[in-house]
C-alpha cells in the first residue's frame, strides 16, 4: 500500500521480548484474541442471565431483574461485536471500498439503543412497584447479584488484559461488563441493606438508580457512535487547517473533510492550491502534509488533490 493510503485502523503494537525471540502483536493477533476473550465472555454472560433471570421472578427483585436485563444487553452486544469482527476478517466486497469497519459502529449505536429501551422499561416497572410494593426474597436477590458480579468481574478482568480496548466494538463491550458489574455491586449491597433493615422500597430506588446510570452511559455511547455515523469530523479541523498552511507551498485550502471510519481510522482529503513547479515537489509536499496528520492526529489514510496556481 502507497504511504498514508491505509485501509486499517491503527492499532498499539504490543510486543513482548524473550530470550531468543521478538514478538509484536499484528492487527490480527489483536482480533484473534479479542474474538476468543468474546467467545468466553459470551458464553458466561448468556449462561449467567438465564440464571438471574429465572430467580428474578423467583425472588420478585426489581432490581435483580433490571441487573438480568443489562446483562441481556451485554450478550446482545457480545454478539454483535463477535459477529463485527468476523465480517471484518472474512468478509470481502469490492463495492464497500473500507471493509466492514463500520459495523463496529453500528454495533455501538444500536447497543446504545437497547440500553436506553431497558432503562426505561426498568423505569416503568419501579414506578408501578412504588405505588403496589411486594414481598421480596432477599436471601435468593443476594446470593444470584453475587454471582453475577463474579462473572462480570472475570469478563471484565479478561478484557483489560487480554482485549485490544483502542478498538471501538472491544471499548463497548469491556464497559457493557463494568457497568453491570457495578450493577451487581449495588444490587448486592442493597439486598443486605433490605435484609437487615426490611426496607423493600430500597430495591425499587436501586433500580431507578441504575436505570439513570444505564441512560447516561448509552447516550454518550449514541452521541459518540452518532457523531462517527453522521461523518463528524473526529478531531479539531481547525488545527489541522493551520498545520496544513504551515507548508510554504500551500496558499490555500480550497477544500477539507476529515472522517472516521471506525476507532482509529481516520480518512482525509482535500483540494489545496498549490506554488510548485513540478510533480515531484508535490509528491515531497503531499509525503510531508500526510506525515505530519499522522503524526499528530493519527490520520492513516490521506488523500490531496492539488490546485496549481495560475
Amino acid at each position: 500500500m502507497h504511504d498514508y493510503l491505509s485501509h486499517q485502523p491503527i492499532l498499539k503494537k504490543h510486543s513482548h521480548h524473550h530470550s531468543c525471540n521478538h514478538h509484536t502483536h499484528t492487527h490480527t493477533d489483536a482480533r484473534a484474541m479479542d474474538k476468543r476473550i468474546l467467545k468466553i465472555s459470551l458464553l458466561m454472560t448468556f449462561s449467567m442471565m438465564l440464571v438471574q433471570f429465572v430467580y428474578s421472578i423467583i425472588s420478585n427483585s426489581l432490581a435483580l431483574l433490571s441487573d438480568t436485563l443489562h446483562m441481556f444487553s451485554d450478550v446482545f452486544a457480545l454478539t454483535l461485536s463477535f459477529l463485527a469482527i468476523i465480517a471484518v476478517e472474512k468478509w470481502q466486497d469490492c463495492q464497500k471500498t473500507f471493509g466492514y469497519f463500520r459495523l463496529e459502529i453500528l454495533v455501538a449505536f444500536v447497543n446504545a439503543l437497547t440500553i436506553i429501551l431497558s432503562a426505561f422499561f426498568i423505569i416503568y416497572e419501579a414506578i408501578e412497584k412504588l405505588i403496589t410494593p411486594s414481598e421480596i426474597d432477599v436471601k435468593t436477590m443476594i446470593i444470584i447479584a453475587f454471582l453475577g458480579l463474579i462473572v462480570n468481574a472475570i469478563n471484565g478482568f479478561m478484557m483489560f488484559k487480554g482485549a485490544n480496548l483502542d478498538n471501538v466494538n472491544m471499548k463497548s463491550a469491556f464497559l457493557h461488563m463494568i457497568s453491570d458489574l457495578l450493577g451487581s455491586m449495588i444490587v448486592v449491597v442493597g439486598g443486605v441493606v433490605i435484609y437487615f433493615t426490611n426496607i423493600v422500597y430500597i430495591d425499587t430506588i436501586l433500580a431507578l438508580i441504575l436505570s439513570l446510570l444505564l441512560i447516561r452511559w448509552a447516550v454518550v455511547l449514541l452521541k459518540q457512535s452518532g457523531n462517527i455515523l453522521l461523518e463528524a469530523s473526529p478531531v479539531d479541523i481547525t488545527k489541522v487547517h493551520n498545520i496544513i498552511l504551515e507548508h510554504r507551498e500551500v496558499l490555500e485550502i480550497v477544500d477539507l473533510h476529515i472522517t472516521q471510519i471506525t476507532n482509529k481510522m481516520f480518512v482525509v482529503s482535500m483540494h489545496i492550491r498549490v506554488d510548485i513547479k513540478t510533480i515531484e515537489e508535490f509528491d515531497i509536499l503531499y509525503k510531508n502534509i500526510a506525515k505530519k496528520l499522522y503524526n499528530d492526529f493519527e490520520i492513516g489514510h490521506c488523500t490531496i488533490q492539488p490546485v496549481k496556481e495560475k
